[in-house]
């Protein structure tokens, strides 16, 4: 008798075995089954979130389903982080940011999260960054821009999307190489810092490229762009580099998931963004932008995150800027 009832449990472990074995792998088949929500790190009309939206209703075609669109701005995205690491891993909660909140920021700030705690989906596009002013503000170039800094100690004030961003490193990095006093203030997102500077409330705006409508309407100035490449939309403005100050802000545009989230839902993720990327309906989005197309998959994408992470790690450290982490 007892050798019938181990044998019937061996043979109950085993069914029940493959039955557990069996269910994520139909769950991911069938993935999705309801809508799915998209927690965006910036607000509406910024131009992450104009990708996002665009993005979302072409992969609403490849998934039939419905995606919804939630803006979680502030902290330069981290504010949705926060969100998507408390989300259950099954791949209807996911989040869409640049880069700096999931690489940079962590070297800076203490955070409700760490990198491990995310599963980046893909990466659909690139940009840069520049530094723009008032279109009648008194500076034509961006060597004038410093020279008044250096003049006039804690006057000069600039406005970025986030502490700890790669904008606001961007700018202790030129100012600890100029020797500069300068003041930072930081705004929930890029179209604030626009704001802020059409309206007087600070000199400078370093972010995205959501000023370009601006400065082609003439209302504002690029002094410069914090590239390693000059922009093609504006060739005759200089790189820091070109400058003199050997820093490169290269944003990446990513879709994540929360950690845990099954590989093959992941991948199905993966294989419908990337889709949506390459139509030449997207493209038109990111050309209005000014932004590339540039994509990474699920495993480039993690070790480019831990990469990114580490180096800046490294300009940090060598640079002795202060962060939460070494206090």
């Amino acid at each position: 008798m007892q050798f019938k009832l181990n044998a019937l449990g061996a043979v109950f472990g085993l069914a029940l075995s493959a039955i557990l074995g069996a269910a994520p792998s139909a769950a991911a088949q069938d993935f999705p089954t309801k809508p799915i929500t998209i927690l965006v790190g910036y607000n509406p009309g910024d131009n992450m979130d104009v990708m996002t939206r665009h993005l979302s209703e072409l992969v609403e075609k490849k998934l039939g389903q419905p995606i919804n669109i939630v803006n979680k701005p502030g902290v330069a995205g981290a504010v949705s982080l926060g969100v998507l690491a408390q989300a259950a891993p099954d791949g209807y909660t996911l989040a869409s940011v640049v880069d700096t909140p999931l690489s940079r920021m962590l070297t800076m700030r203490k955070m409700d999260y760490t990198q491990e705690d995310f599963a980046p989906v893909m990466q659909f596009s690139s940009g840069v960054t520049g530094v723009v002013v008032k279109a009648d503000s008194p500076w034509q170039t961006f060597e004038e821009f410093i020279a008044d800094a250096k003049a006039n100690p804690g006057k000069i004030t600039y406005a970025t999307s986030g502490a700890g961003s790669t904008m606001h490193v961007a700018m202790q990095y030129v100012g600890k190489e100029a020797g500069l006093d300068w003041t930072h203030v930081p705004y929930p997102g890029a179209r604030d810092t626009l704001a802020a500077v059409l309206g007087g409330h600070v000199n400078a705006a370093v972010g995205s490229t959501q000023w370009v409508e601006d400065v082609r309407a003439g209302n504002m100035r690029l002094l410069a762009v914090i590239s390693d490449t000059r922009m093609p939309a504006f060739p005759d403005v200089p790189t820091l580099p070109e400058l003199g100050y050997d820093f490169d802000a290269h944003a990446v545009s990513v879709i994540v998931a929360p950690a845990g989230t099954p590989e093959p839902i992941i991948a199905k993720l993966d294989d419908a963004f990337h889709g949506a990327m390459e139509t030449p309906e997207f493209g038109e989005t990111l050309t209005k932008l000014i932004a590339a197309k540039e994509y990474r998959g699920h495993t480039e994408l993690t070790a480019y995150l831990k990469k990114v992470k580490e180096n800046f790690a490294g300009i940090i450290a060598d640079l002795g800027i202060p962060t939460e982490l070494n206090k």
